[in-house]
């Protein structure tokens, strides 16, 4: 696996350099400045493929990228006619920014060709193989990792992937004996699907301690009103302590829907809160609803959906929407429960209009009386993790869609991008060259489709690593370019000097600090795996 990863990390990055030095060279031919060299790989010369319009063409030792050299790059040599810094202000900003732009397009590129070689992710039809194993997780204590099949779980011969997330949700607190397939191997494992409670809107989970604490609080959730915030952990409920997931579900069926006291502990200080329970969920027409939002979750016994159900027959698949029923707007379990209940007594099927997750599309369908008196309701919901996302089924897309769905893709995870690198976590969740590393070879294991997708976040990384305004970087060289436009005049040799050797020492102690916490994370086990 080394060696494949190896050979994974220089096609990757041999790519996303050449294509990013690529929009340089198109921009200075373009623009009539003179390429000098472009060359294929770092290090000594080894040979000079040809020579074409002034340019050479060389191959070098390490096969990391390419560059490209310019005829008067340097300060000073505005008289080289057809040289970089004789050229004027926009000329030289457009060169320096066609590189980014490159990098932009491969990974647009990259993400449409995935959609039709191989397809999209299909996270509805998980395949029964390990995506990604999750930090300091009972997966990751038992050594799962990226590509490893689960062909049996205790006397369960798994062959989807939904019979594999199935079994273990419904086995929190009991062990499982695991049957792994691995490089033609199989290994067997004993395993704990650790307590996930979800109550109030928010997700208290059991992962790490015996102690719940706070995932994630949806929004228009009692827990948001309330001000549960992520990473709280709950010490008592009604004066119950809660030590593990069974102690809490039966503390919160012993509330009911009575207000509760909640005592919890955030950054070392204790609060106490009182709560007045929503519903959590309702299953009728063959879908188990959750709340808030009234979101298709799955079927009535929390698996797959009876195609034979009026939601089956309609088509409906998780994380669908119920919008109204009978004409009437749902805003919440509780008045979609009375609802319900007044329309069962009356004896009359109702209609429901529901908004489809993926297409925004509405569709309807029709629940008779007889199912409408099988309602049940709950105020918490549980079920069993051990810390790892199984792989999604790819699913090919024709070419039209294809580039939808890849522009779409692309678009999501260069907002997504920004908002890191412009949040506070950026530390905690920007990764380095041992990061990435580690991540390439989890890519290896599950195949070329991941290999190429994680190709098209680097270079997306790259086009805005590039961006950052430090001198040395694309980006730091546009804003010199725009402090010459604004004074109109340009920078001195020594100005720029002093900027370029400000940007090479910032360069390094980043570089020092993104490696230290690259390996920090890998002593601590915070390496998804």
């Amino acid at each position: 696996m080394v060696v494949e990863t190896t050979i994974a990390l220089i096609l990757i990055f041999g790519t996303l350099v050449l294509f990013h030095e690529l929009g340089h060279f198109l921009a200075a031919k373009l623009s009539g400045i003179r390429v000098e060299e472009f060359g294929f790989g770092w290090g000594p010369r080894l040979v000079t493929l040809f020579r074409r319009s002034g340019t050479e063409y060389t191959v070098h030792l390490l096969p990391l990228g390419g560059f490209v050299k310019l005829a008067g790059m340097e300060p000073g040599q505005e008289d080289i006619k057809d040289g970089f810094q004789a050229q004027p202000v926009r000329t030289r900003a457009l060169v320096v920014a066609a590189g980014p732009l490159m990098s932009f397009l491969l990974a647009v590129i990259a993400m449409i060709f995935v959609g039709v070689y191989w397809g999209f992710p299909n996270l509805n039809l998980p395949e029964n193989r390990v995506g990604q194993v999750y930090p300091k997780t009972e997966a990751q204590r038992i050594g799962l990792r990226a590509g490893d099949r689960i062909i049996r779980i205790d006397n369960l011969v798994i062959r989807r992937g939904r019979d594999m997330t199935d079994y273990i949700h419904d086995r929190p607190g009991r062990k499982l004996r695991l049957v792994i397939q691995r490089d033609g191997r199989r290994l067997v494992k004993e395993a704990t699907p650790q307590w996930v409670v979800t109550y109030l809107g928010a997700t208290w989970s059991f992962m790490l301690a015996e102690r719940a604490q706070v995932e994630s609080v949806q929004d228009g959730s009692e827990a948001k009103r309330r001000g549960i915030q992520v990473e709280d952990i709950l010490l008592s409920l009604n004066g119950r302590p809660v030590y593990g997931g069974r102690a809490m579900v039966e503390a919160i069926n012993e509330a009911g829907p009575r207000a509760t006291n909640l005592v919890l502990i955030r950054e070392g200080r204790r609060l106490s809160l009182t709560v007045k329970p929503d519903i959590q969920w309702i299953t009728f027409a063959g879908v188990k609803w959750s709340f808030p939002g009234a979101f298709v979750e799955a079927g009535t016994d929390g698996h797959s959906i009876d195609p034979t159900s009026p939601a089956g027959r309609a088509g409906l698949e998780p994380g669908d929407r119920l919008l109204n029923v009978a004409g009437i707007r749902v805003t919440s379990g509780e008045q979609l429960l009375k609802l319900l209940d007044t329309k069962a007594a009356e004896g009359r099927r109702i209609r429901l209009i529901v908004s489809k997750a993926e297409t925004s599309d509405r569709v309807s369908l029709w629940v008779s009386p007889q199912e409408l008196r099988s309602i049940r309701s709950g105020y918490c919901d549980a079920v069993g993790l051990l810390g790892f996302m199984p792989a999604p089924t790819l699913e090919k897309a024709g070419f039209g869609e294809s580039i939808l769905r890849g522009l779409k893709e692309f678009w999501g995870r260069t907002v997504y991008l920004a908002r890191v690198l412009t949040s506070k976590r950026v530390a905690q969740d920007v990764g380095g060259p041992v990061m990435i590393a580690k991540v390439t070879a989890s890519s290896v294991r599950l195949g070329a489709y991941y290999v190429v997708d994680m190709a098209a976040m680097l270079s997306l990384s790259l086009a805005f690593i590039n961006l950052v305004p430090i001198p040395v970087l694309d980006g730091g060289l546009l804003v010199m370019l725009l402090v010459e436009a604004i004074r109109r005049k340009r920078l001195s040799p020594e100005q720029v000097q002093a900027f370029t050797l400000a940007g090479f020492t910032t360069i390094i102690i980043l570089i020092v600090l993104v490696v230290y916490l690259d390996v920090f994370r890998i002593i601590q086990g915070l390496v998804p795996q």
